[in-house]
């Protein structure tokens, strides 16, 4: 599993919506939102710190971008203020695939407006560092 679907899963297993890996349905959407539905999610990763091998875990950088509806930008925001609320200050987590979460924090202090999309509906972000420890052969 990726650390993108980790997130994906975690945002679910946490009340946020619904992902159904590898389909098209739910709510969640890995990457980027597709045209359907109006109200819906998306995790992305993005740059961060870089990572120590000394270390036992990696600080990991998200986005959950959230779109609602062309009349009321509420919609938006409220969905991203409902991840926001769910993920600030997770720890000690065993994650999907057996990963571990150590803590979840913020970037910023709330959700961030970004305008409409193509369709007019609006859209908010909110940016994450998880530090989530994976090991592998050469990092236990």
């Amino acid at each position: 599993m990726t650390v993108t679907e980790l997130v994906a899963q975690l945002l679910a297993d946490l009340g946020c919506g619904t992902y159904t890996p590898g389909a098209t349905s739910g709510d969640i959407y890995l990457h980027a939102l597709p045209q359907t539905p109006d109200i819906a999610l998306a995790v992305a990763l993005y740059p961060g710190a870089a990572s120590d091998s000394r270390l036992p875990y990696d600080e990991v950088r998200a986005q959950v971008r959230t779109r609602g509806t062309t009349a009321d930008s509420r919609i938006s925001e409220q969905r991203a203020q409902l991840a926001y609320d769910a993920l600030i200050g997770v720890t000690n987590r065993t994650l999907s695939d057996g990963a571990w979460l150590s803590l979840c924090t913020p970037v910023q202090g709330g959700p961030i407006y970004m305008g409409r999309d193509e369709s007019g509906r609006h859209e908010h972000v909110v940016n994450l560092a998880l530090e989530i420890h994976r090991p592998t052969a050469n990092r236990p």
